[in-house]
Protein backbone atom coordinates (compact mmCIF):
# COMPACT_ATOMS: atom_id res chain seq x y z
CA UNK A 1 0.00 0.00 0.00
CA UNK A 2 1.06 3.31 -0.71
CA UNK A 3 2.47 5.04 2.37
CA UNK A 4 0.39 8.26 3.12
CA UNK A 5 2.02 11.51 2.52
CA UNK A 6 0.89 14.90 3.23
CA UNK A 7 -0.33 16.23 -0.08
CA UNK A 8 0.44 19.93 -0.41
CA UNK A 9 -2.89 20.81 -2.47
CA UNK A 10 -4.87 18.57 -0.30
CA UNK A 11 -3.54 19.79 3.03
CA UNK A 12 -4.11 23.23 1.65
CA UNK A 13 -8.05 23.00 1.38
CA UNK A 14 -8.57 22.46 5.60
CA UNK A 15 -9.77 25.05 7.41
CA UNK A 16 -10.48 25.27 10.87
CA UNK A 17 -13.12 24.07 12.33
CA UNK A 18 -14.84 26.77 14.63
CA UNK A 19 -16.43 30.25 13.88
CA UNK A 20 -14.76 32.31 11.11
CA UNK A 21 -11.57 30.44 10.76
CA UNK A 22 -13.43 27.51 10.11
CA UNK A 23 -15.58 28.52 7.33
CA UNK A 24 -13.41 30.97 5.78
CA UNK A 25 -13.18 30.56 2.01
CA UNK A 26 -10.06 33.06 1.20
CA UNK A 27 -6.93 33.25 3.04
CA UNK A 28 -3.58 33.60 1.93
CA UNK A 29 -2.21 30.06 3.70
CA UNK A 30 -4.70 27.95 1.69
CA UNK A 31 -6.20 27.25 -1.78
CA UNK A 32 -9.30 29.03 -1.96
CA UNK A 33 -13.03 27.83 -3.26
CA UNK A 34 -12.77 30.26 -6.27
CA UNK A 35 -9.21 28.85 -6.44
CA UNK A 36 -10.74 25.10 -6.74
CA UNK A 37 -13.37 25.74 -8.91
CA UNK A 38 -10.83 27.26 -11.36
CA UNK A 39 -8.56 24.38 -11.01
CA UNK A 40 -10.64 21.33 -11.62
CA UNK A 41 -11.81 22.76 -14.70
CA UNK A 42 -8.61 21.89 -16.20
CA UNK A 43 -7.22 19.64 -13.51
CA UNK A 44 -9.32 16.75 -12.65
CA UNK A 45 -7.07 15.37 -9.85
CA UNK A 46 -7.09 18.04 -7.71
CA UNK A 47 -10.08 16.32 -5.73
CA UNK A 48 -7.99 13.27 -5.43
CA UNK A 49 -5.18 15.30 -4.09
CA UNK A 50 -7.44 16.87 -1.35
CA UNK A 51 -8.46 13.43 -0.06
CA UNK A 52 -5.13 12.02 -0.22
CA UNK A 53 -4.58 15.19 1.88
CA UNK A 54 -7.33 14.25 4.21
CA UNK A 55 -5.77 10.54 4.89
CA UNK A 56 -2.65 12.54 5.90
CA UNK A 57 -4.70 14.78 7.95
CA UNK A 58 -6.29 11.96 9.98
CA UNK A 59 -3.02 10.81 11.72
CA UNK A 60 -1.21 14.30 11.75
CA UNK A 61 0.26 15.75 15.04
CA UNK A 62 -1.34 19.14 15.52
CA UNK A 63 -4.53 17.66 14.26
CA UNK A 64 -7.04 19.02 16.76
CA UNK A 65 -5.47 23.00 16.50
CA UNK A 66 -3.18 22.82 19.59
CA UNK A 67 0.15 21.85 20.29
CA UNK A 68 -0.79 18.97 23.03
CA UNK A 69 0.68 15.72 23.01
CA UNK A 70 -2.21 14.17 23.01
CA UNK A 71 -3.63 15.59 19.46
CA UNK A 72 -2.92 13.70 17.01
CA UNK A 73 -5.72 12.71 14.73
CA UNK A 74 -8.24 9.82 15.28
CA UNK A 75 -5.88 7.62 17.14
CA UNK A 76 -5.61 10.24 19.58
CA UNK A 77 -9.62 10.75 20.13
CA UNK A 78 -9.33 6.39 20.36
CA UNK A 79 -7.23 6.99 23.31
CA UNK A 80 -9.95 9.53 24.73
CA UNK A 81 -12.87 7.32 24.45
CA UNK A 82 -10.69 3.92 25.82
CA UNK A 83 -10.37 6.03 29.23
CA UNK A 84 -13.87 7.61 29.15
CA UNK A 85 -14.46 4.09 29.76
CA UNK A 86 -12.17 3.27 32.01
CA UNK A 87 -10.67 0.19 29.45
CA UNK A 88 -7.94 2.29 29.54
CA UNK A 89 -5.98 2.88 32.81
CA UNK A 90 -3.73 6.00 33.15
CA UNK A 91 -1.08 4.48 35.41
CA UNK A 92 1.12 7.33 36.35
CA UNK A 93 0.20 11.06 35.26
CA UNK A 94 4.05 12.49 35.64
CA UNK A 95 3.68 14.40 32.61
CA UNK A 96 -0.15 15.69 32.35
CA UNK A 97 -1.14 14.25 29.43
CA UNK A 98 -4.78 12.68 30.17
CA UNK A 99 -4.77 13.65 33.45
CA UNK A 100 -7.75 16.05 33.01
CA UNK A 101 -9.53 13.24 31.06
CA UNK A 102 -8.46 10.40 33.46
CA UNK A 103 -9.82 12.13 36.61
CA UNK A 104 -12.98 13.19 34.78
CA UNK A 105 -12.38 17.28 35.43
CA UNK A 106 -12.08 18.25 31.58
CA UNK A 107 -15.50 16.98 30.85
CA UNK A 108 -16.83 19.55 33.26
CA UNK A 109 -15.19 22.18 32.25
CA UNK A 110 -15.87 23.67 28.54
CA UNK A 111 -13.08 25.57 28.25
CA UNK A 112 -11.02 23.14 28.45
CA UNK A 113 -8.74 22.15 25.52
CA UNK A 114 -9.61 18.01 25.76
CA UNK A 115 -13.23 19.48 24.36
CA UNK A 116 -11.69 21.77 21.65
CA UNK A 117 -9.83 19.07 19.93
CA UNK A 118 -12.29 16.31 18.97
CA UNK A 119 -14.32 18.94 17.82
CA UNK A 120 -11.88 21.38 16.21
CA UNK A 121 -10.50 18.15 14.02
CA UNK A 122 -13.73 16.45 13.04
CA UNK A 123 -15.27 19.58 11.39
CA UNK A 124 -12.03 20.58 10.13
CA UNK A 125 -12.19 17.21 8.44
CA UNK A 126 -15.84 17.15 7.49
CA UNK A 127 -14.72 20.73 5.76
CA UNK A 128 -12.59 19.05 3.50
CA UNK A 129 -14.63 16.80 2.30
CA UNK A 130 -17.28 19.12 1.37
CA UNK A 131 -14.59 20.54 -0.55
CA UNK A 132 -13.98 16.84 -2.09
CA UNK A 133 -17.26 17.00 -3.05
CA UNK A 134 -17.91 20.00 -4.16
CA UNK A 135 -14.70 19.82 -6.12
CA UNK A 136 -16.40 16.78 -8.10
CA UNK A 137 -19.39 18.24 -8.91
CA UNK A 138 -21.56 18.89 -5.33
CA UNK A 139 -23.55 16.83 -3.07
CA UNK A 140 -26.21 15.97 -5.66
CA UNK A 141 -24.06 14.45 -8.44
CA UNK A 142 -23.09 10.69 -9.43
CA UNK A 143 -20.47 10.95 -11.87
CA UNK A 144 -20.14 8.99 -15.04
CA UNK A 145 -16.16 8.59 -14.60
CA UNK A 146 -16.08 5.64 -12.20
CA UNK A 147 -12.70 7.14 -10.33
CA UNK A 148 -15.00 10.42 -9.93
CA UNK A 149 -16.97 8.01 -8.21
CA UNK A 150 -14.36 6.73 -5.79
CA UNK A 151 -13.54 9.94 -5.08
CA UNK A 152 -17.05 11.17 -3.84
CA UNK A 153 -17.80 7.93 -2.33
CA UNK A 154 -14.59 8.00 -0.39
CA UNK A 155 -15.98 11.89 0.95
CA UNK A 156 -19.07 11.05 1.80
CA UNK A 157 -18.12 7.96 3.76
CA UNK A 158 -15.40 10.20 5.48
CA UNK A 159 -18.03 12.86 6.14
CA UNK A 160 -20.39 10.67 8.11
CA UNK A 161 -17.66 9.04 9.70
CA UNK A 162 -16.64 12.52 11.14
CA UNK A 163 -20.24 13.52 12.35
CA UNK A 164 -20.64 9.39 14.17
CA UNK A 165 -17.88 10.19 15.98
CA UNK A 166 -18.82 14.14 17.08
CA UNK A 167 -22.18 12.41 18.03
CA UNK A 168 -20.70 9.50 20.38
CA UNK A 169 -18.56 12.15 21.92
CA UNK A 170 -20.65 14.59 22.35
CA UNK A 171 -24.35 12.89 23.07
CA UNK A 172 -25.17 10.80 25.69
CA UNK A 173 -27.11 8.78 22.93
CA UNK A 174 -29.85 8.74 20.55
CA UNK A 175 -32.53 11.41 21.70
CA UNK A 176 -34.34 11.66 18.08
CA UNK A 177 -35.56 15.07 18.92
CA UNK A 178 -32.25 16.61 20.80
CA UNK A 179 -30.35 19.32 19.56
CA UNK A 180 -27.24 18.34 18.81
CA UNK A 181 -24.49 19.13 16.14
CA UNK A 182 -24.10 21.59 13.52
CA UNK A 183 -24.58 20.33 10.04
CA UNK A 184 -22.05 21.70 7.26
CA UNK A 185 -22.77 19.85 3.81
CA UNK A 186 -21.49 22.70 1.64
CA UNK A 187 -18.08 24.90 1.82
CA UNK A 188 -19.73 28.26 2.53
CA UNK A 189 -19.42 30.95 4.82
CA UNK A 190 -22.19 30.69 6.77
CA UNK A 191 -22.22 29.55 10.74
CA UNK A 192 -25.27 26.74 11.26
CA UNK A 193 -27.31 26.33 14.35
CA UNK A 194 -27.30 22.52 15.91
CA UNK A 195 -29.58 20.55 14.86
CA UNK A 196 -31.57 17.28 15.89
CA UNK A 197 -30.03 13.86 16.48
CA UNK A 198 -32.38 13.13 13.97
CA UNK A 199 -31.40 15.47 11.35
CA UNK A 200 -27.80 14.23 11.91
CA UNK A 201 -28.72 10.27 11.62
CA UNK A 202 -30.49 11.22 8.33
CA UNK A 203 -27.66 12.92 6.95
CA UNK A 204 -25.04 9.97 8.16
CA UNK A 205 -27.59 7.07 6.29
CA UNK A 206 -28.45 9.32 3.39
CA UNK A 207 -24.12 9.91 2.77
CA UNK A 208 -23.11 6.22 3.61
CA UNK A 209 -26.13 4.64 1.38
CA UNK A 210 -25.00 6.90 -1.76
CA UNK A 211 -21.14 5.99 -0.87
CA UNK A 212 -21.90 1.89 -0.79
CA UNK A 213 -23.80 3.04 -4.07
CA UNK A 214 -20.87 5.33 -6.10
CA UNK A 215 -18.62 2.35 -4.86
CA UNK A 216 -20.81 -0.71 -6.42
CA UNK A 217 -21.14 1.23 -9.34
CA UNK A 218 -17.85 2.00 -10.07
CA UNK A 219 -17.10 -1.61 -9.63
CA UNK A 220 -14.84 -0.52 -6.69
CA UNK A 221 -14.83 -3.45 -3.97
CA UNK A 222 -11.59 -2.75 -1.69
CA UNK A 223 -8.65 -0.17 -1.48
CA UNK A 224 -5.98 0.87 0.57
CA UNK A 225 -7.92 3.44 2.39
CA UNK A 226 -11.89 4.12 2.63
CA UNK A 227 -13.82 1.11 0.27
CA UNK A 228 -16.60 -0.57 0.20
CA UNK A 229 -16.09 -2.33 3.35
CA UNK A 230 -15.00 0.39 5.48
CA UNK A 231 -18.28 2.35 4.43
CA UNK A 232 -20.72 -0.55 4.83
CA UNK A 233 -18.90 -1.18 8.42
CA UNK A 234 -19.94 3.01 8.77
CA UNK A 235 -22.99 2.32 8.09
CA UNK A 236 -23.72 -0.48 10.48
CA UNK A 237 -22.53 1.27 13.36
CA UNK A 238 -24.82 4.36 12.67
CA UNK A 239 -27.87 1.65 12.78
CA UNK A 240 -27.03 0.71 15.63
CA UNK A 241 -26.95 3.96 17.49
CA UNK A 242 -30.00 4.39 16.09
CA UNK A 243 -31.38 0.90 17.62
CA UNK A 244 -34.65 1.05 15.99
CA UNK A 245 -35.98 -2.86 15.20
CA UNK A 246 -35.25 -1.60 11.58
CA UNK A 247 -32.04 -0.47 11.93
CA UNK A 248 -30.36 -2.94 13.94
CA UNK A 249 -31.93 -5.46 11.45
CA UNK A 250 -30.21 -3.29 8.45
CA UNK A 251 -26.65 -3.53 10.81
CA UNK A 252 -26.51 -7.25 10.59
CA UNK A 253 -27.24 -7.22 6.77
CA UNK A 254 -24.14 -4.97 6.77
CA UNK A 255 -21.81 -6.82 9.35
CA UNK A 256 -22.59 -9.80 7.23
CA UNK A 257 -21.55 -8.63 4.34
CA UNK A 258 -18.41 -7.40 5.65
CA UNK A 259 -17.53 -10.68 7.56
CA UNK A 260 -17.94 -12.32 3.72
CA UNK A 261 -15.43 -9.82 2.61
CA UNK A 262 -12.26 -10.52 4.57
CA UNK A 263 -10.51 -13.49 6.72
CA UNK A 264 -10.06 -13.51 10.61
CA UNK A 265 -6.86 -12.65 12.27
CA UNK A 266 -5.27 -16.14 12.87
CA UNK A 267 -3.66 -16.83 16.87
CA UNK A 268 -0.11 -15.77 15.64
CA UNK A 269 -1.41 -12.58 14.28
CA UNK A 270 -3.30 -11.62 17.47
CA UNK A 271 0.09 -12.28 19.16
CA UNK A 272 1.84 -10.44 16.15
CA UNK A 273 2.31 -6.48 17.37
CA UNK A 274 -0.88 -5.09 15.15
CA UNK A 275 1.74 -3.06 14.07
CA UNK A 276 1.84 -3.84 10.35
CA UNK A 277 -1.19 -3.37 7.42
CA UNK A 278 0.92 -6.14 5.25
CA UNK A 279 0.61 -8.69 7.74
CA UNK A 280 -2.52 -8.18 8.80
CA UNK A 281 -5.07 -9.19 6.24
CA UNK A 282 -7.76 -9.06 8.87
CA UNK A 283 -7.70 -4.94 8.66
CA UNK A 284 -10.25 -3.15 6.65
CA UNK A 285 -8.72 0.20 7.27
CA UNK A 286 -5.30 1.07 8.07
CA UNK A 287 -2.72 3.62 7.72
CA UNK A 288 0.57 2.24 6.26
CA UNK A 289 2.66 5.05 8.18
CA UNK A 290 6.42 5.93 7.15
CA UNK A 291 9.21 8.57 7.97
CA UNK A 292 7.23 10.42 5.68
CA UNK A 293 4.46 11.19 8.01
CA UNK A 294 7.08 12.74 10.43
CA UNK A 295 5.47 11.66 13.31
CA UNK A 296 7.27 10.88 16.90
CA UNK A 297 6.82 11.01 20.68
CA UNK A 298 3.60 13.07 19.76
CA UNK A 299 1.85 9.84 18.18
CA UNK A 300 -0.73 7.01 19.02
CA UNK A 301 2.47 4.66 19.36
CA UNK A 302 4.44 7.16 21.59
CA UNK A 303 1.36 7.37 23.97
CA UNK A 304 0.87 3.39 24.34
CA UNK A 305 4.02 1.45 23.13
CA UNK A 306 6.83 1.15 25.72
CA UNK A 307 8.93 -0.02 22.89
CA UNK A 308 8.57 3.25 21.41
CA UNK A 309 10.36 6.42 22.33
CA UNK A 310 7.65 8.49 24.51
CA UNK A 311 5.65 8.77 27.10
CA UNK A 312 4.84 5.37 27.89
CA UNK A 313 8.21 4.31 27.81
CA UNK A 314 9.40 6.61 30.53
CA UNK A 315 6.40 5.43 33.00
CA UNK A 316 3.08 7.51 31.92
CA UNK A 317 1.77 4.21 30.83
CA UNK A 318 -1.73 3.26 29.48
CA UNK A 319 -2.77 -0.62 30.44
CA UNK A 320 -6.03 -2.83 30.74
CA UNK A 321 -7.95 -2.65 34.27
CA UNK A 322 -7.18 -5.31 36.55
CA UNK A 323 -10.33 -7.19 36.89
CA UNK A 324 -10.83 -7.26 32.76
CA UNK A 325 -7.41 -8.85 32.84
CA UNK A 326 -8.50 -11.21 35.38
CA UNK A 327 -11.71 -11.89 33.14
CA UNK A 328 -9.45 -13.39 30.35
CA UNK A 329 -8.81 -17.12 31.22
CA UNK A 330 -5.38 -18.80 30.90
CA UNK A 331 -6.72 -20.68 27.88
CA UNK A 332 -7.48 -17.12 26.08
CA UNK A 333 -4.42 -16.42 23.45
CA UNK A 334 -5.55 -12.70 24.53
CA UNK A 335 -4.19 -13.08 27.80
CA UNK A 336 -0.47 -13.08 26.47
CA UNK A 337 -1.43 -9.72 24.81
CA UNK A 338 -1.27 -7.93 28.39
CA UNK A 339 1.22 -8.14 31.15
CA UNK A 340 2.04 -7.39 34.38
CA UNK A 341 5.15 -8.88 34.74
CA UNK A 342 8.73 -7.63 34.03
CA UNK A 343 9.73 -7.30 30.90
CA UNK A 344 12.39 -8.10 28.61
CA UNK A 345 12.93 -6.31 25.56
CA UNK A 346 15.03 -8.03 22.71
CA UNK A 347 18.13 -6.80 23.72
CA UNK A 348 17.45 -8.82 27.28
CA UNK A 349 16.85 -5.51 28.80
CA UNK A 350 14.58 -5.71 31.89
CA UNK A 351 12.26 -3.29 33.29
CA UNK A 352 9.12 -3.31 35.43
CA UNK A 353 6.62 -0.95 34.80
CA UNK A 354 4.51 -1.52 38.29
CA UNK A 355 2.22 -4.89 38.69
CA UNK A 356 -0.57 -2.88 38.69
CA UNK A 357 -0.45 -1.68 34.98
CA UNK A 358 -1.64 -4.44 32.48
CA UNK A 359 -0.22 -3.09 29.86
CA UNK A 360 -0.57 -4.47 26.20
CA UNK A 361 3.32 -5.47 25.09
CA UNK A 362 1.75 -8.36 23.33
CA UNK A 363 -0.61 -6.42 21.26
CA UNK A 364 0.84 -3.63 20.41
CA UNK A 365 4.27 -3.09 20.05
CA UNK A 366 7.18 -1.70 17.47
CA UNK A 367 8.48 -4.84 16.31
CA UNK A 368 12.12 -4.84 17.33
CA UNK A 369 11.06 -4.96 20.88
CA UNK A 370 13.79 -2.57 22.26
CA UNK A 371 13.09 0.19 24.80
CA UNK A 372 12.35 3.48 23.20
CA UNK A 373 13.67 1.78 19.90
CA UNK A 374 11.49 3.45 17.74
CA UNK A 375 12.09 7.12 17.61
CA UNK A 376 10.07 7.86 14.08
CA UNK A 377 7.12 6.10 13.38
CA UNK A 378 7.28 3.41 10.98
CA UNK A 379 4.09 0.80 12.67
CA UNK A 380 1.26 1.18 11.36
CA UNK A 381 -2.43 2.47 12.83
CA UNK A 382 -5.29 0.23 12.54
CA UNK A 383 -8.57 1.87 11.98
CA UNK A 384 -11.38 -0.83 11.63
CA UNK A 385 -10.52 -4.59 11.07
CA UNK A 386 -13.31 -7.54 10.29
CA UNK A 387 -13.30 -8.85 14.25
CA UNK A 388 -15.69 -5.85 15.09
CA UNK A 389 -18.37 -6.79 12.36
CA UNK A 390 -18.28 -10.05 13.99
CA UNK A 391 -18.62 -8.38 17.38
CA UNK A 392 -21.26 -5.77 15.99
CA UNK A 393 -23.37 -8.95 14.39
CA UNK A 394 -23.40 -10.75 17.33
CA UNK A 395 -24.75 -7.35 19.56
CA UNK A 396 -27.20 -6.11 17.37
CA UNK A 397 -28.30 -9.94 16.85
CA UNK A 398 -28.56 -10.37 20.76
CA UNK A 399 -30.72 -6.93 20.45
CA UNK A 400 -32.71 -8.44 18.26
CA UNK A 401 -33.65 -11.23 20.40
CA UNK A 402 -31.40 -13.85 18.06
CA UNK A 403 -29.73 -15.51 20.41
CA UNK A 404 -28.78 -18.52 18.15
CA UNK A 405 -27.47 -16.00 15.70
CA UNK A 406 -25.21 -14.00 17.87
CA UNK A 407 -23.54 -17.16 19.49
CA UNK A 408 -22.84 -18.48 15.85
CA UNK A 409 -21.12 -14.63 15.40
CA UNK A 410 -19.49 -14.89 18.48
CA UNK A 411 -18.14 -18.85 18.57
CA UNK A 412 -16.47 -18.00 15.09
CA UNK A 413 -14.31 -15.25 16.66
CA UNK A 414 -13.79 -17.21 20.33
CA UNK A 415 -12.65 -20.78 18.70
CA UNK A 416 -9.50 -18.86 17.71
CA UNK A 417 -8.91 -17.33 20.61
CA UNK A 418 -9.86 -20.10 23.31
CA UNK A 419 -10.16 -24.01 23.27
CA UNK A 420 -13.21 -23.59 25.71
CA UNK A 421 -15.87 -22.33 24.13
CA UNK A 422 -18.88 -24.73 25.10
CA UNK A 423 -20.47 -22.45 27.84
CA UNK A 424 -21.48 -20.08 24.63
CA UNK A 425 -24.25 -22.47 23.47
CA UNK A 426 -25.91 -21.66 27.33
CA UNK A 427 -25.86 -18.03 27.31
CA UNK A 428 -29.30 -15.65 26.26
CA UNK A 429 -31.16 -13.12 26.82
CA UNK A 430 -28.76 -10.75 28.85
CA UNK A 431 -26.44 -12.91 30.18
CA UNK A 432 -25.24 -13.17 26.26
CA UNK A 433 -25.76 -9.23 25.57
CA UNK A 434 -22.81 -9.02 28.94
CA UNK A 435 -20.58 -11.77 27.28
CA UNK A 436 -20.71 -10.07 23.86
CA UNK A 437 -20.14 -6.59 25.74
CA UNK A 438 -16.87 -8.30 27.61
CA UNK A 439 -15.63 -10.06 24.41
CA UNK A 440 -15.66 -6.39 22.75
CA UNK A 441 -14.18 -5.09 25.39
CA UNK A 442 -11.08 -7.62 25.44
CA UNK A 443 -11.06 -7.35 22.32
CA UNK A 444 -10.66 -4.01 20.56
CA UNK A 445 -8.99 -2.37 23.66
CA UNK A 446 -7.11 0.22 22.45
CA UNK A 447 -8.69 0.44 19.33
CA UNK A 448 -11.26 3.20 20.45
CA UNK A 449 -14.64 0.93 19.58
CA UNK A 450 -15.93 0.36 22.86
CA UNK A 451 -17.31 3.56 23.71
CA UNK A 452 -19.63 3.53 21.47
CA UNK A 453 -20.72 0.21 22.39
CA UNK A 454 -21.16 1.49 26.15
CA UNK A 455 -23.24 4.44 24.75
CA UNK A 456 -25.23 2.74 22.22
CA UNK A 457 -26.40 -0.48 24.87
CA UNK A 458 -27.20 1.87 27.51
CA UNK A 459 -24.85 0.27 29.28
CA UNK A 460 -22.48 1.20 32.70
CA UNK A 461 -18.80 0.94 33.48
CA UNK A 462 -16.95 -0.03 36.67
CA UNK A 463 -13.16 1.11 36.57
CA UNK A 464 -10.64 -1.25 38.12
CA UNK A 465 -9.18 -1.11 40.72
CA UNK A 466 -5.57 -0.14 39.62
CA UNK A 467 -7.59 3.26 38.11
CA UNK A 468 -5.50 6.49 38.64
CA UNK A 469 -8.46 8.58 40.20
CA UNK A 470 -11.64 6.30 40.45
CA UNK A 471 -11.10 3.08 41.40
CA UNK A 472 -14.12 0.01 41.64
CA UNK A 473 -16.40 3.19 41.03
CA UNK A 474 -19.31 2.79 38.25
CA UNK A 475 -20.14 5.27 35.47
CA UNK A 476 -23.51 5.35 33.76
CA UNK A 477 -23.34 5.80 29.76
CA UNK A 478 -25.37 8.79 30.56
CA UNK A 479 -23.59 10.42 33.30
CA UNK A 480 -22.40 13.91 31.65
CA UNK A 481 -18.83 13.25 33.31
CA UNK A 482 -18.26 10.24 30.56
CA UNK A 483 -19.13 12.79 27.46
CA UNK A 484 -17.38 16.11 26.37
CA UNK A 485 -19.05 19.55 26.52
CA UNK A 486 -19.37 21.62 23.41
CA UNK A 487 -16.12 23.75 23.90
CA UNK A 488 -16.05 27.64 24.57
CA UNK A 489 -14.48 28.04 21.49
CA UNK A 490 -18.24 27.01 19.28
CA UNK A 491 -20.31 28.84 21.86
CA UNK A 492 -18.66 32.11 21.54
CA UNK A 493 -18.24 32.20 17.99
CA UNK A 494 -20.99 30.81 16.30
CA UNK A 495 -23.85 32.98 17.49
CA UNK A 496 -26.90 31.18 16.30
CA UNK A 497 -25.41 27.46 17.87
CA UNK A 498 -28.68 27.48 20.20
CA UNK A 499 -30.86 29.25 17.35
Amino acid sequence: MKKIIMIALGAGLFLSACSKDFLELDSSRFISKDDIDRITETSPHLSIATLNGLYAYNVKQGAGGTTRHDDFGQKGYDIYTDMLTGDMNLNSAIYGWYRDLANLTATSNYANLTNYGPWRFYYYMIRGTNNVIDATGGNTIVPEDNTEKVVIAQAKALRAYMYYNLMNLYTKGYDANEKILPIYTEPVLVNMPAKTTQEVFDLMIKDLTESISLFEGAGATSGSNVNLSVAKGFLAYVYAAKGSNDALVKAKELTEDVMRSYTLATKEQLLGGFNSVSSNPNWIWSADLGVENNLDLVSWWGQVDIFTYSYASVGDTKGMPKELYDAIPDTDVRKAQFSNKDITDSKGDIDNFGESAYLPVGKFYDPKRIFQGQRLITTDYVFMRVEEMYLLNAEVSARLGQDGQAIDALTKLMEIRRTDISYLAGLGGQALKDEIMLQTRIELWGEGKVYAAFKRNKGSVTYGSNHLFFANQTFRYDDPRVTLLVPQAEILNNPVYNK
